[in-house]
C-alpha cells in the first residue's frame, strides 16, 4: 500500500493582508482618515467628504446622538456633531462601522466572528476605561487602538477558515491565540495588522511599533515616547484574559486578577481602588458599544459571577498589600520581596522579569555564555480547581513552586508567570546540561496529598537553548514567545513531556 503524504498548506503575511474576503475600507473613509491625520486637518473638507456619503452621514448623526454622548439637545448638523464628537471619535465611526459588517453573510462563521468582536471589544472598553484615568483626552485614541489591534484574526480567519479553526480557535481562545497561530502558521495576527493598516495607508495611525508590540510578555517602563498607549493596550489584553479565564481556560481567575492589577500599578500608576472601579464598569461600556456599532458579540462578554469574584480579589489583594506595607517599613528585604515577589509561590513574579531579563541575557552576550529558557504549563490544571477546589490549587501552585525553586542554581531565575504558568530561565549552561533540566522536568510526577488522597501533577514543557556571542542582541520578548511556542508544541502533543528550540543567536542552530 503506498503512503499518503498530506502537505501542509503554506500561508504568508501579505496574502493574508491583501485577502479580498475582507471587505476594503470605502473611499469616502480612506479619505477621511487621510485628512483626519494632517497635521492641521481641515474641518470643511471633512464636512464635504461626509455629506457626499448618506449612509456614513447618517451614522455619525445617530451617533452623536446617542447615549454615549448624552448631549442635552439634538444635533441636527454634520458640521455640529464633529466638533462635538472630535476626529478621533470620527475616526472610531468609520472604522468601528466596515469592521462591524464583516462576516455578516458568513453564518458558519458567526460564532468565531461573535468571539472575535467579543474579545476585541473588551479590550477596547478596557483601553478607554484606562485612558479615562490616566489620559483622558487620549482615551477615545486608546479605544480605536484596540479595536483596530487585532483585526488580522479576521483576515486569517477569512482567509484560511479550516485551518485557523482546527490548529487554532480547537487549541486556544481570543484573546490568547498568539502561539498558537505562531506554530502552526509561521507568524501571527499581529503581523498581518500591520500589513493590512500598511495596506490601508494607515501604518502611523498609531505611531511606530504600538500595535505590534501589544502582546508582548515584557514591557519596560517609558520605553518611548508612545508608551502610554503601548502599555494600555498590553493592560487591556491581560484584563480581557482575566474575565475570559473561566470560558474554557485552566489559569484560575486569582492568579489572572492579581497579574493584571500589578500591571496597572506598575506600568500605569493606576491604584486597587481604580481598577476595581474599571471592572464594574467594562461589561456594560461593552455591550453599550456593541449596540451603537451593531457589532455581533453574541451572548454578554462575561457572568457577573466573574465580575464578583474579581472585584473580590482585588479587594483581597489590596487588602493583603496593605497590612504587608505596614509590616514592612522597617525592612527594606520585605519591601523588595513585595515587589518582585509572587505573594502565593514566593517565587519572583513578571515584574521582576521585566525589569531583570533585559540584563540577564545582555551579560549573558557580553560574557559569550549560553542561555536556556523554560516555559512550564501545568497539565489540566483547570480540573484541579474544579474538582478540589481553588484552596487545593493554590496548595498545588506553592507544591510546584518548591519543586521549581529546588531545580534550579543560585544564580538561575525561576519566577511564575502567571496562573498555571512557570519560567525558569538558566545562564553559563551547556547544551548537554540544558537537555537533562528539560528531561527531568518533564517527566516529573508530582503528587499533592489532599486528605490522603493523592494528586498527580504533571507539565508541557518547552525550551529553547541560545548561543550567545558578544556582538548578539537578544531581544527579551523573543526568548519568551519561543519558549512558550515550544511549550505549545509539547502541549498539542499530549502533554506531559518537552519540546526543544536550538539556536544561534537568533537564528535556528
Amino acid at each position: 500500500m503506498n503512503a499518503i503524504t498530506i502537505t501542509k498548506k503554506k500561508y504568508t503575511i501579505e496574502q493574508f493582508a491583501s485577502t479580498k474576503r475582507i471587505l476594503s475600507l470605502p473611499e469616502v473613509a480612506v479619505r477621511l482618515l487621510r485628512i483626519a491625520q494632517q497635521e492641521d486637518p481641515d474641518n470643511d473638507e471633512i464636512v464635504r467628504v461626509i455629506r457626499t456619503d448618506p449612509a456614513i452621514s447618517g451614522r455619525v448623526l445617530k451617533t452623536v446622538n446617542s447615549a454615549i454622548f448624552g448631549f442635552p439637545v439634538r444635533i441636527e448638523s454634520i458640521e455640529e456633531a464633529i466638533q462635538k464628537m472630535g476626529l478621533t471619535m470620527l475616526r472610531t465611526i468609520l472604522l468601528g462601522f466596515h469592521l462591524a459588517r464583516q462576516g455578516e453573510s458568513e453564518e458558519a462563521l458567526r460564532p468565531y466572528f461573535q468571539s472575535h468582536w467579543r474579545s476585541s471589544l473588551t479590550q477596547a472598553a478596557f483601553a478607554e476605561l484606562i485612558g479615562e484615568r490616566i489620559a483622558k483626552e487620549q482615551s477615545q485614541a486608546f479605544f480605536l487602538a484596540a479595536i483596530m489591534q487585532d483585526v488580522g484574526i479576521l483576515a486569517m480567519l477569512s482567509e484560511a477558515t479550516d485551518d485557523y479553526v482546527k490548529n487554532v480557535l480547537d487549541r486556544a481562545q481570543f484573546p490568547e491565540v498568539i502561539s498558537a497561530e505562531r506554530c502552526f502558521f509561521g507568524f501571527s495576527h499581529v503581523d498581518v495588522t500591520a500589513a493590512m493598516l500598511k495596506n490601508w495607508g494607515l501604518e502611523d495611525l498609531f505611531g511606530p511599533g504600538t500595535i505590534s508590540n501589544h502582546h508582548n510578555r515584557i514591557t519596560t517602563a517609558r520605553e518611548s515616547g508612545n508608551v502610554d498607549l503601548a502599555a494600555v493596550l498590553q493592560a487591556a489584553n491581560i484584563g480581557t484574559e482575566m474575565l475570559f479565564s473561566s470560558r474554557k481556560s485552566a489559569k484560575p481567575l486569582n492568579g489572572s486578577v492579581s497579574l493584571w492589577a500589578d500591571f496597572l500599578d506598575s506600568h500605569l500608576g493606576i491604584d486597587f481602588t481604580a481598577a476595581t472601579e474599571i471592572i464594574d464598569e467594562v461589561c456594560n461600556r461593552v455591550n453599550e458599544t456593541s449596540a451603537i456599532f451593531s457589532f455581533d458579540i453574541g451572548n454578554e462578554v462575561c457572568a457577573d459571577r466573574v465580575i464578583s469574584e474579581a472585584k473580590d480579589l482585588l479587594q483581597e489583594i489590596a487588602l493583603e498589600h496593605q497590612m504587608r506595607s505596614v509590616r514592612c517599613i522597617r525592612a527594606a528585604k520585605i519591601e523588595e520581596d513585595l515587589i518582585y515577589r509572587d505573594s502565593l509561590s514566593g517565587l519572583f513574579n513578571r515584574r521582576y522579569m521585566n525589569e531583570s531579563l533585559p540584563e540577564f541575557i545582555n551579560q549573558a552576550a557580553l560574557k559569550g555564555q549560553s542561555i536556556g529558557t523554560v516555559f512550564i504549563d501545568v497539565d489540566a490544571f483547570k480540573s484541579i480547581n474544579d474538582r478540589f477546589g481553588h484552596k487545593t490549587g493554590d496548595e498545588a501552585i506553592k507544591h510546584i513552586a518548591n519543586w521549581l525553586r529546588a531545580s534550579v542554581r543560585k544564580h538561575d531565575i525561576a519566577l511564575r508567570f502567571g496562573g498555571d504558568e512557570f519560567i525558569a530561565i538558566f545562564r553559563d549552561i551547556n547544551e548537554s546540561s540544558f537537555q537533562q533540566i528539560l528531561d527531568r522536568m518533564s517527566s516529573s510526577a508530582l503528587t499533592l496529598d489532599v486528605d490522603g488522597q493523592a494528586i498527580a501533577i504533571s507539565f508541557s514543557v518547552g525550551g529553547i537553548f541560545v548561543r550567545l556571542s558578544k556582538s548578539d542582541k537578544i531581544e527579551p520578548n523573543w526568548v519568551i514567545d519561543q519558549a512558550d511556542q515550544a511549550m505549545y508544541i509539547a502541549k498539542k502533543n499530549g502533554g506531559a513531556q518537552h519540546s526543544i528550540r536550538k539556536f544561534v543567536g537568533m537564528e535556528p542552530a
